[in-house]
């Protein structure tokens, strides 16, 4: 146990150069001190970690060093072969550098770990696409990725819902695949923004180049945002009874809903449901849909725009024959 966490933390150092030791513990699972103490086994035994002070400090390898251990267990030898969403790398542009890195990988591993790869392979596979949404098209997606590799800046033109288009000089930071919908991350006027990849309309590589900000963390930035964009989100909270074969359905209708809370109601064959809408107009949209397997509680408003949708639909459809 102490042996492979050993082996993980030199791993981690060679890969991210400097990692702090609250870093590594959070990682490995274990506490500061247990970090300190692997440190210094590590030191013992040869291996050329030391501590940098600071701010941005932590610990480090030696310049220059690599470690020649290269064996893979079996477990890992199955995550590392999961094929990632295949529709997103050909996003990127890097659908066969991956198949070929994976042939090359897969050439050096013993015919035990072979035979692993292909298990895994057969057994699990990963769509990021969902069964209703339409794949967006985003034309300046070459251009992107040039300037998030290059560090150059970009000229876009940029149309947000319900505007016009407008110029903007950004900093490509980092992609990011919200399922099948990729968002640019950038810097502009020094200011991290977000910006959905398909409402770019057209982009042209600047010659001006960027330092990337030292501390960015994509993944952490992203999380923080996304976060911070459900708590900006309006919300409608609906009470209502939904009949016990319908549970599953709350999820499952096609139409944006969160489910807040859900309790057997002391009413056979019901569940008191709390569920959270945008609005009024999609709340009512959906309880119309699940015809008499639901009844409303409140809010009351809500209750009386149902019932003018039903008559409505009635008029409608009274002179068919």
């Amino acid at each position: 146990m102490r042996a492979e966490r050993l082996l993980s933390i030199v791993l981690l150092l060679q890969n991210r150069k400097i990692i702090s030791t609250k870093a590594l513990a959070e990682e490995l699972g274990v506490s500061e001190r247990t970090v300190h103490r692997d440190m210094d086994a590590l030191s013992s035994a040869g291996i050329p970690v030391y501590a940098e002070r600071g701010k941005t400090g932590g610990w480090k390898l030696l310049d220059g060093y690599r470690t020649q251990l290269t064996g893979l267990t079996k477990e890992e030898v199955k995550t590392l072969f999961l094929s990632p969403p295949i529709d997103l790398l050909g996003d990127l542009g890097y659908t066969k550098n991956w198949q070929e890195a994976r042939e090359k990988l897969l050439a050096s591993l013993s015919s035990a770990a072979s035979v692993d790869f292909a298990d895994a392979q057969n057994r699990i596979y990963i769509d990021a696409s969902t069964w209703r949404g339409k794949k967006e098209t985003v034309e300046a997606f070459s251009l992107l990725n040039q300037g998030l590799w290059e560090q150059r800046a970009l000229s876009i033109s940029y149309e947000k819902y319900g505007s016009a288009a407008s110029e903007r000089e950004v900093e490509p930071l980092g992609l990011v695949a919200k399922g099948s919908t990729w968002y640019l991350i950038a810097a502009e006027q020094q200011e991290l923004k977000t910006f959905r990849a398909s409402r770019i309309r057209s982009a042209q590589l600047l010659p001006k180049r960027f330092e990337r900000p030292e501390n960015f963390d994509l993944a952490r930035y992203w999380h923080d945002s996304k976060n911070a964009f459900i708590r900006t989100l309006p919300s409608y909270e609906v009470n209502l009874l939904v009949a016990y074969e319908q549970k599953d359905m709350l999820h499952n209708s096609g139409r944006y809903v969160r489910v807040l809370d859900l309790y057997e109601s002391g009413e056979d064959g019901w569940l008191t449901a709390r569920l959270s809408f945008d609005t009024k107009e999609e709340a009512a949209a959906y309880i119309v849909g699940f015809g008499n397997k639901v009844k409303m509680i409140s809010p009351t408003e809500l209750k009386e725009h149902v019932w003018m949708i039903a008559e409505q639909a009635l008029k409608a459809h009274a002179d068919i024959g």
